[in-house]
């Protein structure tokens, strides 16, 4: 009688520790598969090896606040590869990542095999490739402002940044003001 209940007893017990543990590991390590890292939010840049900072930026030759996103990133030690082009190409890109239309914005940039549209916090980049997220990129739709490359003095607007993958999309991120 003994054997037949550790027969079946044992096997549960250690099935059961095995998901406590990987829930806790989960819990712990914040290594859910679709965001929230505020560990890596917090990361400087020499932290993050110098090729995961090398960003491929696509804007149209008339957007000015593009130039001031660029800057952003030039100011936190990204490497910039400044593209323009017409908007028909940037579209395109942003088609290959399965970018949902209702978070377009005004440039497209790809970083690490991630897409990042908008005017996103260089904070939020840099959780996005220190993270292996299972996402196909970030994104801040339109151009609220106060988001880099869109500062009007001390005026902010609140705004979220949305992570998305095919046909799924969630909050990465969001500010208050």
């Amino acid at each position: 009688m003994f054997k037949k209940i550790s027969n079946y007893w044992i096997p549960s017990l250690v099935t059961g520790v095995a998901l406590v543990a990987g829930v806790t590991y989960f819990a712990v390590t914040d290594t859910h598969p679709f965001f929230n890292s505020t560990q890596a939010a917090n990361l400087s840049s020499t932290q993050l090896a110098a090729n995961e900072l090398n960003i491929t930026v696509y804007r149209t030759p008339t957007c000015g606040c593009c130039e001031g996103w660029v800057e952003h990133l030039q100011q936190h030690n990204f490497n910039v590869t400044d593209i323009v082009k017409p908007e028909a190409e940037i579209q395109a890109i942003r088609q290959k990542h399965h970018l949902p239309q209702q978070l377009n914005s005004c440039h497209t940039a790809e970083i690490n095999g991630y897409l990042v549209e908008g005017h996103v916090p260089v904070e939020d980049v840099k959780k996005l490739i220190a993270k292996n997220h299972d996402i196909a990129g970030i994104a801040v739709p339109g151009m609220p402002i106060g988001t880099p490359g869109m500062e009007m003095g001390n005026r902010k607007e609140s705004f979220d940044v949305v992570g998305f993958k095919k046909n799924q999309m969630q909050v990465f991120n969001s500010y208050s003001y």
